[in-house]
């Protein structure tokens, strides 16, 4: 996810998992049947190479919009016009201990030149990658107790006698869901969207 307002000022960066590389299957055989049977074919080759090579796991759509290979037939994914037919596809390799983004890039291009194709497929991977984490709710009890420690720091600070009158601290949209953006190859900043704001001055006593 991108955040496209102001990014809080605490966050963490933590390693990415894994890189996403979307891959079009797309046939130009001029009978429309047979577009269909020569995506089944290479579809139902790909699932089977995916199941066999760890590390390696498959989607069917586009990011953000895609279901698991379970739950996605092949000739319910395609999509045809006049003079083509293709199925868009995920997917994702786990980064190995060590390995760079061009040793991921080069092992999944690998991967992908080596897809077995039928008839006039062909496999075509999309120019843009994305990284990202397993489950970003584990991160968040970090990402709270980070947040926890800056606000006291801005309580200790505003509160401890240096502004008179001051009654705490408030967070707002803590509720919200951690999301993230890559900060470098293979890095991913890690942030809930919050706001702080200050307490009102308390009331002043009465003079006697």
């Amino acid at each position: 996810e991108q955040d496209n307002g102001a990014l809080p000022y605490v966050s963490i960066t933590v390693p990415a998992d894994f890189v996403l590389f979307t891959v079009q299957l797309v046939t130009g055989t001029a009978s429309p049947d047979e577009r269909q049977r020569e995506l089944e074919r290479t579809f139902a080759s790909l699932a089977d190479r995916v199941k066999r090579v760890q590390g390696v796991t498959m989607e069917v759509g586009r990011p953000g919009r895609s279901a698991p290979l379970e739950t996605a037939a092949a000739r319910e994914a395609i999509v045809a016009s006049r003079d083509r037919s293709s199925i868009s596809t995920v997917l994702k390799f786990a980064i190995r201990p060590g390995e760079t983004f061009s040793m991921v890039r080069t092992r999944a291009e690998a991967f992908i030149d080596g897809i077995p194709t039928s008839g006039r497929v062909e496999a075509v991977t999309g120019d843009n990658q994305y990284i990202g984490v397993n489950d970003p709710k584990k991160r968040r009890e970090d990402l709270l107790r980070k947040i926890a420690e800056d606000t006291h720091l801005i309580q200790s600070i505003f509160s401890g006698g240096k502004v008179d009158g001051l009654n705490g601290v408030s967070l707002i949209g803590l509720g919200g869901r951690v999301k993230s953006r890559p900060v470098g190859p293979l890095e991913i900043e890690m942030f809930i969207p919050y706001n702080i704001v200050l307490g009102e001055s308390l009331p002043q006593p009465p003079p006697r």
